[in-house]
């Protein structure tokens, strides 16, 4: 869950408000139709067009990445100009979904998963149903198996989550796995750990030699989410987990394997496995520490490879929780923040080709060449090599191909970050036990979706 999530999870009454009696015109202020007739990939490139996209790249290198794109798409198509707004994430969630709504909304937008901005967007009539441009395109086979693009997936009306109409498709992935420095490991001679009893016998073995073996910003506390979710994913079915974050009758988090996950998690807390203090360091503090060489592992996503890498160096690795077996487990992942294309766009089709253009296989390895990770998979020769990103770039591409993503768990409700994150603290300093967590979550589940 990059942090952004977090931030959008706290912001759900004020962009629940945000679209409250916003007509606009034109709009049927509820379900958006699919055009009729089958959608092509061609549009008429003899009418001058301009495109508005707006997105939240501020940071060097994906803004750069999108820059190209866009002007490598201007060159393909001449008659085509697109104009980029740009924001920091707190101002785009507190603006886009007016913008949506205006009567010059931007053609195509970034949105985000869940109940708080997604779900009003579909509600409101404001986004396109992508249907038939995902089959023209190709985009369910894009990202591995279709079921990764479940996170994108409403019922036409937008009250059910998980299934149904695509609304959105993604540029870039996130994974959650285990950074490690190489330095340190080999220092406290072991090796890259291949079951979960290993990964277990490295902590205890850095702990003993005084090195942190995992660095953590619990003041922050969704990193502290980070680590749990991992662990969740080892124990839980990855599908009794997603019916849970998509809020399916009868799901429940209140599970022998939960509470199993959350006991590891306690024992880790009491254990020393945290760097002492850790609930009040943050995780700008704690990453940096961890790219001196100060600690064993981080658990973390991708926004955090190139913190960690420009340091490193080639001293970073990054490896993908093991199973109990050794065999392959689930993982919490999901697709970026989707763009969307507006109901009232007045260029549907071309808006189409860009976003195809924007999430292809260029793309994913030109993202690549610019730090981060990309949703589309970047062909074999992007995922060569033994830097950290490669080694997330096949983590990516091998759960979402197998189906061994699940969503973030903050996803939930509109206020589970708060009650997650807030009792993952308390938990790992044994303020309160595994039993009376995973009661106190599914309590705040039950009241968001009674």
């Amino acid at each position: 869950m990059h942090p952004h999530r977090l931030r959008a999870s706290t912001l759900a009454l004020l962009v629940a408000v945000a679209l409250c009696g916003c007509g606009t015109p034109g709009s049927n202020n509820g379900v958006v139709t699919a055009p009729s007739g089958p959608v092509t990939t061609g549009f008429d490139t003899s009418q001058k067009v301009t495109l508005t996209m707006w997105d939240d790249e501020t940071s060097p290198g994906p803004s750069r990445a999108e820059d190209q794109l866009i002007a490598e798409f201007e060159h393909r198509y001449p008659n085509v100009t697109v104009h980029r707004v740009v924001k920091s994430f707190d101002d785009y969630m507190a603006t886009i979904k007016l913008a949506a709504s205006s009567t010059n909304p931007p053609d195509v937008f970034q949105g985000n998963e869940g109940y708080a901005v997604d779900q009003s967007l579909i509600k409101a009539g404001l986004i396109m149903p992508l249907n038939g441009q995902a089959a023209a395109y190709g985009w369910e086979t894009r990202f591995g198996k279709p079921s990764t693009l479940d996170a994108l997936r409403w019922s036409a009306d937008g009250s059910t989550w998980g299934g149904g109409t695509l609304w959105g498709v993604a540029q870039k992935a996130e994974v959650l796995g285990v950074y490690y420095d190489k330095r340190v490991m080999a220092q406290l001679g072991i090796r890259p750990p291949r079951t979960f009893a290993q990964f277990e016998h490295s902590l205890a073995a850095a702990g003993a030699a005084g090195v942190p073996p995992i660095m953590v910003g619990g003041l922050d506390r969704y990193p502290l989410g980070h680590v749990f979710m991992v662990l969740q994913a080892l124990f839980e079915r990855p599908q009794a987990i997603s019916d849970w974050v998509f809020g399916h009758p009868g799901a429940s988090f209140d599970t022998a394997a939960t509470r199993k996950a959350a006991a590891v998690f306690a024992h880790w807390g009491a254990a020393g496995y945290f760097e002492s203090g850790f609930n009040g360091v943050s995780q700008q503090s704690a990453a940096a520490r961890f790219a001196r060489g100060e600690g064993l592992y981080s658990i973390t996503g991708p926004w955090e490879n190139e913190t960690f890498a420009g340091p490193l160096g080639d001293k970073l690795g990054f490896f993908p929780m093991p199973g109990a077996r050794g065999t392959p487990a689930a993982t919490t992942g999901s697709l970026s923040l989707p763009f969307h294309i507006s109901a009232h766009t007045a260029h549907p089709a071309v808006a189409a080709a860009f976003l195809d253009y924007l999430t292809g296989r260029h793309a994913a390895q030109l993202i690549i060449s610019h730090g981060d990770l990309p949703a589309a998979d970047p062909g074999e020769a992007a995922l060569q090599g033994a830097s950290s990103l490669a080694a997330i770039a096949r983590t990516w591409d091998e759960k979402s191909r197998h189906g061994l993503l699940v969503p973030y768990l903050d996803w939930s409700t509109a206020t589970m970050g708060d009650t997650m994150f807030g009792g993952l603290q308390q938990l790992a300093a044994g303020q309160i036990t595994p039993a009376q967590f995973t009661a106190a979550v599914q309590k705040d589940w039950e009241s968001a979706h009674s």
